[in-house]
This record gives structure tokens, sequence and C-alpha cells, in this order.
């Protein structure tokens, strides 16, 4: 939920364009290129007492909506989406209001500055090719941004994960994990073939395939005559996946391959094993931090619904035209 709301901000903060230096001459320039559109009469959204128009969801999403195709914004699933986010947009804004979140002005307009100064001189629609809003309503945005970013970083704080929940958090992880087969491995590579033919004549001729790798192997194992251990060989290229159809303490063919000209011995196989609690600590610490704060934001958004009178009207179009919508300032 939270990356949800990080997502939307930077996402909105793509859509606006910047003033001139002249401030009166860019003003009447800008105005007529700004797509700017009228409150229509009847809502297309409420919630309680507060009534939403179209224009207010573009202006939330505006980035979102001008990148989408036609076919897109009529999407049923699209809007659905759209709409929900809008409204726990504004149902976290109140909540942090509420609450005496507030964000100062000079923290707005110095995202604001590094937006500008990121985009350079240059009008949004020179890239675009498509109306855009103006820097004001860009403004308003990123505050109301930041103040929900940081009512939901207070509430974060509240997360606690402790040892135990950590070691309940992996048993439940080893009973979903499907453990691997790990294969103790000798590899002897060359990078010639006739090098490759000589070592496995001296197998044949049962000398030590350590010691045959250590004269013509040249792989990184080479100093350990070949030994690589216990490896899951899922995670190596192809020639590795020989190993799987070996019986232990055979020695493979040569098998050629991009990398070269490779000679294995199967030694060992263990199968069915789970990874260890302590190697796995810190991941398992990062998984369930995102756990308990999905589950806590999705929580207190249901909370949030649940309290407020949500109205919702049939058709909401995000499809509107500079030529026909009706300029805000008349």
């Amino acid at each position: 939920m939270l990356r949800v709301f990080i997502l939307c901000f930077f996402l909105i903060i793509g859509c606006n364009q910047q003033k001139g230096n002249n401030a009166d001459d860019s003003n009447n320039a800008v105005s007529k290129e700004k797509f700017q559109v009228a409150k229509k009469k009847q809502p297309v959204l409420k919630i309680n007492n507060s009534a939403y128009y179209v224009e207010d969801i573009i202006n939330y999403a505006y980035y979102t909506l001008s990148e989408m195709n036609e076919e897109s914004k009529d999407n049923p699933e699209v809007k659905k989406e759209i709409i929900k986010n809008f409204i726990n947009h504004k149902l976290f804004l109140k909540k942090a209001k509420e609450s005496g979140i507030a964000v100062e002005d000079a923290k707005v307009k110095k995202v604001l500055d590094n937006f500008k100064s990121a985009l350079g001189k240059e009008n949004l629609s020179t890239y675009t090719n498509k109306p855009v809003l103006d820097i004001s309503r860009l403004s308003d945005v990123i505050k109301e941004q930041l103040i929900i970013q940081k009512f939901l970083a207070e509430k974060l704080k509240s997360i606690r994960v402790n040892e135990e929940d950590l070691k309940d958090y992996y048993d439940d992880f080893v009973k979903r994990y499907k453990g691997v087969t790990l294969y103790h491995i000798y590899h002897l590579v060359t990078d010639m073939a006739e090098n490759a033919k000589k070592a496995r004549q001296l197998m044949r001729n049962r000398h030590a395939f350590s010691e045959v790798a250590k004269k013509y192997s040249v792989g990184p194992s080479k100093e350990e005559g070949g030994d690589m251990g216990y490896i899951d060989v899922s995670n190596y290229p192809e020639p590795f996946q020989e190993i799987k159809d070996m019986r232990i303490g055979s020695v493979s063919s040569i098998i050629k391959s991009d990398y070269g000209y490779h000679i294995f011995k199967l030694a060992d196989i263990k199968r069915n094993i789970r990874p260890d609690f302590k190697k796995i600590k810190s991941k398992l610490y990062s998984e369930l931090f995102i756990k308990k704060q999905d589950e806590l934001l999705d929580n207190l958004t249901k909370e949030l619904r649940s309290n407020a009178k949500i109205t919702i009207s049939d058709n909401v179009s995000f499809v509107l035209s500079p030529k026909s919508a009706e300029r805000a300032d008349n």
C-alpha cells in the first residue's frame, strides 16, 4: 500500500510545466496552452460531505492518464483502480490532517524546485505534445502527498519484528519451502579440446580427478583440484545440468559448451536441504517487516473506508479534450 502512494507521488510530479522568467509575458503565453477544466454541475464522486469531479481525479493522476491510450482509459478495471487510489488518497489526507500532520511550505517549495530544476526550462509539452496542468496545482498535489507520507511514516514506527516473530516466520517458511538438491562435484574445464581428451584419458587410466584438474583445468577451482563442494546446479550454466543424470562416483564424458570443454565428477548428493535460520535471518526480517507493513496499511485503509460514506457515479470518463473543456477561470 505504501508503495502505491509513493508511486502515485512520482507519477504525478512528472506531469507539469514551469513558468518562465518573465511572469507576465510567460503567463499570458502559457494560458493559451493550458489544459484547464471547469467543475461540472454533477460530481462523479462523493466522500462523506465532499464532492469531487472528474477534473479532481485527473489532477491527481494526470501523468498516468495522459500516457494511456483511449482504450485503457475506458477499461472498467483501470477506472476502478484509479478511483480507488483517489479515494484512499483523500481518506488518508483527511486522517493525517485530523492527526495534526502538517508540512512546511518551504519543504513543498524545495520538492517543487528540485522538480523544476530536473525538468529544465523546457515546457513539458515539448516532450509529450500534450497540454499540461499549471504549477500551482502541482504544488497542491505535492503538499498533499508529503502530508500523507509523513502520516504513514509515523504509523509504521509502531511495527516491531522480534526474535520470536522471526522464528515463527522461519517455521512457516520451511513448511512452504521446497528443499533443494545439492551436488558435491569436481569440475575440470579447458579451452582446448585436445587438453580435455588428454585429461579424460588420464582419468580412464585411474589417475585421480584432482591431480588431473590441477594440471589441465583453467577453471577457478583448479587449485582445489576442481573441488566445487556442494552446489545447487540449477544456479549454474547449461553444462552443469548434465550432473543431474550422473551416478555418485561417476565421471562424465567431455561436454562442449561456449565456455570450453568440461569434465565433471559427482562425489555425493544431498537431497531436500532446508536453509539454515542464521543464514537467511536478514532475508526473513525484510520479508516479515514488509508483510507487517502491508497488513498495517491494509487494515488502516479498510477502517477508513468502512467509516466513510462513498458514492461513485456510473460511467465515469477520463477522456476530456482541451476543445471541449471550459476554462477554470471563467
